[in-house]
């Protein structure tokens, strides 16, 4: 496998995602107490199937955007997966609370489904592909962790890895997660945003079976994933589990850069669950109970 560096710096589908009434944008002014740049891994070891526009590669190319905090590390770190016609750049402003809270976040572009790619909608087989996608940018950003003069040098706590994701990511995380073929044990927390629980392939049956903490949001308006599918997960799953529920949000805007009246909220309670899972800070899951229980738009379900 080899790593190239560029210094730069859901299922979400092609269909018009309901709107939701807007809010201000949110603009601090401050200056970021992190920095970001763009990270691409080429994992030699694994082809990247024929796909809507392409002919098929050897390789799986996966550009990954990375927030590192400012100052000394080391950091717990987050791995993130968007959803189908999704991609990293849609989340920045999430991604900044989370690195401003002093978390590294690693959020790959995936080879087929991102929306860079044409007809990424038609790609959802790769899914297949995800998960192991996920544990190897996790192997080589571990990497960069241990090489002299790298950005990432000596900036992460190797014992606090949480994974999240969004819609198709979700069903990214509940693979790399949870999944009986690709499960990684490096994992401590996982978070899944309007996401769905399905087998990875012949041999990757997802098993819930509580080794690490679980956190579920779903919106109950979900136009694309049912809201009813999302409840059933969570109420199969072993504890410790967590279900956040938005009262008439869309499937993606709330995570997204999208402005919208559940945006403080998304931000919070997922803050609130890495303190907690990542850093320890039990007091969080309280704050968490707390975020997550706003009078007409959210509410929270706990079994611990």
């Amino acid at each position: 496998m080899t790593r190239a560096r560029v210094g730069c710096v859901a299922l979400v589908t092609g269909l018009l995602i309901a709107l939701v009434p807007v809010t201000p944008a949110r603009s601090t002014g401050a200056k970021p107490a992190f920095t970001t740049w763009d990270e691409t891994f080429v994992d030699e070891s694994r082809v990247t199937p024929e796909g809507a526009e392409s002919a098929g590669v050897p390789t799986r190319t996966l550009e990954t955007a990375i927030y590192r905090p400012k100052g000394k590390g080391p950091f717990p770190l987050i791995m993130f997966s968007h959803g189908l016609s999704g991609h990293p750049e849609k989340f920045t402003e999430i991604f900044a609370v989370w690195a401003e809270a002093g978390y590294v976040v690693a959020a790959p572009a995936f080879p087929l489904t991102n929306d860079h790619v044409a007809s990424s909608g038609s790609n959802i087989p790769d899914l297949l592909q995800q998960p192991a996608d996920v544990s190897f940018v996790l192997d080589e950003v571990l990497a960069l962790d241990k090489e002299r003069g790298s950005m990432l040098f000596r900036a992460i706590d190797e014992t606090r890895i949480g994974a999240a994701g969004l819609s198709l990511g979700g069903a990214t995380t509940y693979g790399v997660a949870f999944s009986a073929c690709c499960r990684d044990e490096r994992l401590i927390s996982a978070a899944v945003l309007n996401g769905f629980a399905t087998p990875i392939g012949d041999d990757g049956e997802i098993q819930l079976d509580g080794h690490i903490p679980l956190f579920i949001g779903h919106s109950d308006t979900d136009p694309f994933l049912s809201f009813e599918s999302a409840r059933a997960t969570f109420e199969r799953a072993t504890a410790p589990v967590w279900f956040v529920t938005f009262f008439g949000a869309s499937h993606a805007t709330q995570w997204e850069d999208a402005d919208t009246p559940y945006d403080t909220i998304a931000e919070q309670i997922t803050l609130d669950w890495w303190d907690a899972t990542l850093k320890g800070k039990k007091k969080a899951f309280t704050r968490l109970e707390h975020d997550a229980t706003v009078e007409g738009l959210a509410s929270i379900e706990v079994k611990d």
